[in-house]
């Protein structure tokens, strides 16, 4: 799993900001360490929100030659398809209810602690399933 970012909460997420304070360290740091030689065959996949669609993310990940979904192919508001919904957010929230944080401080320790021994097989096993999910589908032609 990437390292878990903790944004200031004061700062607002524009698209510089998440450019230097996140994408920059998964692009540069994160991918490679968990992906090694494969790094290059990373997709991104991220929400919609404004600093992730905004047109400086989107130059930025041109510039350094990733790979991305662009928003307008995504399949918004279904669950089904998002690995997170459906591999993995389920689990941490099961997690992190047996762990109970009284603080922020706290809270954060709590989460980089779960996510630093998640388990990475789960992970890619999650987003392996991905391409499978959205091609059944499209082959059944759901309207979502």
């Amino acid at each position: 799993m990437s390292r878990v970012y903790v944004i200031n909460g004061s700062a607002k997420m524009i698209a510089q900001y998440f450019i230097d304070e996140i994408l920059s360290k998964m692009i540069h740091e994160d991918i490679p360490r968990l992906y090694g030689n494969s790094a290059k065959d990373v997709i991104f996949h991220m929400d919609s929100a404004p600093s992730r669609t905004a047109k400086l993310t989107i130059q930025h990940l041109k510039d350094h030659r990733v790979k991305y979904i662009p928003k307008e192919i995504w399949m918004a508001n279904s669950p089904d398809l998002a690995p997170l919904d459906y591999g993995i957010n389920g689990n941490l929230k099961r997690i992190f209810s047996e762990r109970k944080a009284t603080t922020i401080k706290g809270l954060i320790s709590v989460i980089k602690k779960v996510c630093e021994s998640y388990d990475t097989a789960e992970i890619r096993s999650t987003l392996s399933s991905w391409q499978g999910r959205v091609q059944t589908i499209l082959d059944r032609h759901v309207v979502m």
